[in-house]
């Protein structure tokens, strides 16, 4: 259990810093590309406000003046598209790079023709009149690329990243649970030391309660107070068993494998817990599609039918149903247990399995119940890699619904195998 739990504690880590590395990937890749555009248009702000003393102004229109020796003097200036515009919008020169021949108004990035640049404007001033336009374009395709670089990096760096992270959460998970596993091992060691212990007192006490019943019988007295003694020390061994029971199977304890008929063994159980349905006027029956067999431990599966049946008989009132059935289904099979008993409340069915818990706690100590059954079969089932499900309303019944792997070798007969009683 604790190693699932190790286990479980680590992949939620493991998901967890997943998640915080793609988020902190794409919030980086976001700051890059947007320092990269920053840094793009500083780079152009800088360029526009060195260009000036290259542009002159004939017959009112600007030009660029010697631009050849600018160039060869700074020739990171050609990687730049450098236009001139009338006040018209007319190009009148270009030099650079290839760029967008227009003069652009759609912002500080504009695509078109498969280019995408970043573009700055200045207007060209002459004695406070608008002669015309200044427009850099740069390109972007070296800031795409370093984006698609860094994601890539991430992207590669991700497996190694998550694989430390792995690593440390297993360690640390196995840390975490260490000493909640070191305190539910000594309680399962009390209980089971404990359960040993009182097993024994009160196997004595109940056979001397009898033993002292027999001959105040013989000397024909009846004593009340002697019955109830005998009754809470049968009710007191069996919540021992089943307390020694459950630290068994919390212990892990392997369970016997072995093939059998799962139809005749419910046909023996249900025959044998006959008498007493008929004693509260219960009718019983079963119905099993086939006579399947089944791999798994024969010792546990009874215990689960015995328990519900139990579950049915106290809570059942006379008159009323109980209906036992299994069928195949795939590779698994289900075993159902129908009632028409006084139901569950919605609100209790996710806690009937918890131990000790009990819907109603003065009708279970009538019924002599220690609230353990169901939590006895719900282990059983786990055990035997299986499922159980409820469905209950509240005055008219419930149905108890156990799903079991099938062996490979079983077999399915085609007659309809239905026993009533």
């Amino acid at each position: 259990m604790f190693k699932s739990v190790r286990w479980k504690i680590a992949l939620l880590f493991i998901g967890l810093s997943s998640l915080i590395y793609i988020l902190l990937s794409v919030v980086g890749a976001i700051f890059f590309y947007n320092g990269l555009s920053h840094a793009i248009d500083e780079d152009l702000r800088i360029f526009a406000s060195q260009i000036g003393h290259a542009i002159n102004l004939e017959g009112n229109k600007p030009a660029f003046r010697d631009w050849l020796r600018v160039v060869e003097t700074e020739p990171a200036r050609s990687v730049t598209s450098m236009q001139l515009f009338d006040t018209q919008g007319v190009l009148l020169e270009q030099y650079g790079a290839r760029g967008i021949p227009k003069l652009l108004s759609g912002g500080p990035e504009v695509s078109e023709n498969g280019l995408t640049m970043r573009v700055r404007q200045t207007k060209l001033m002459h004695k406070g009149n608008l002669v015309g336009y200044l427009q850099l374009q740069l390109s972007v395709a070296r800031r795409e690329e370093a984006t698609h670089e860094f994601l890539a990096t991430m992207g590669i760096m991700a497996p190694f990243v998550l694989l430390a992270f792995g690593i440390c959460s297993y360690f640390v998970a196995g840390r975490a649970v260490e000493p909640i596993e070191q305190l539910v091992s000594t309680l399962r060691n009390f209980v089971g030391d404990a359960g040993h212990e009182l097993n024994t007192p009160a196997g004595i006490v109940q056979a001397r309660a009898q033993s002292l019943g027999r001959k105040l019988e013989r000397d024909g007295i009846i004593s009340d107070d002697l019955a109830i003694i005998i009754s809470s020390a049968e009710r007191m061994g069996k919540i021992v068993r089943d307390l020694l029971l459950l630290a068994e199977l919390d212990a892990k304890t392997e369970l016997k494998t072995n093939a059998f008929d799962l139809a005749h063994l419910l046909t023996a159980i249900v025959e044998e817990y006959k008498i007493r349905f008929d004693e509260k006027e219960i009718n019983v029956s079963l119905q099993c599609n086939g006579s399947s067999l089944i791999e798994t431990d024969k010792d546990a599966i009874e215990m689960v039918i015995r328990n519900l049946l139990e579950n049915s008989l106290k809570y059942t009132h006379s008159n009323g149903v109980v209906r036992v059935s299994c069928q195949t289904s795939g590779n698994s099979i289900k075993i159902e247990v129908l009632d028409t008993g006084i139901g569950i409340p919605s609100e209790s069915i996710g806690k009937i399995f918890d131990r000790f818990y009990r819907v109603d706690k003065s009708r279970t100590r009538s019924t002599g119940g220690s609230g353990l059954g169901l939590s006895i079969v719900k282990a059983l089932v786990d055990g035997l890699g299986g499922e159980i499900t409820v469905k209950s309303q509240l005055g008219q019944g419930s149905t108890f619904t156990v799903s079991l792997p099938l062996s490979r070798k079983a077999g399915v007969a085609q007659k309809l195998h239905t026993i009533s009683f």
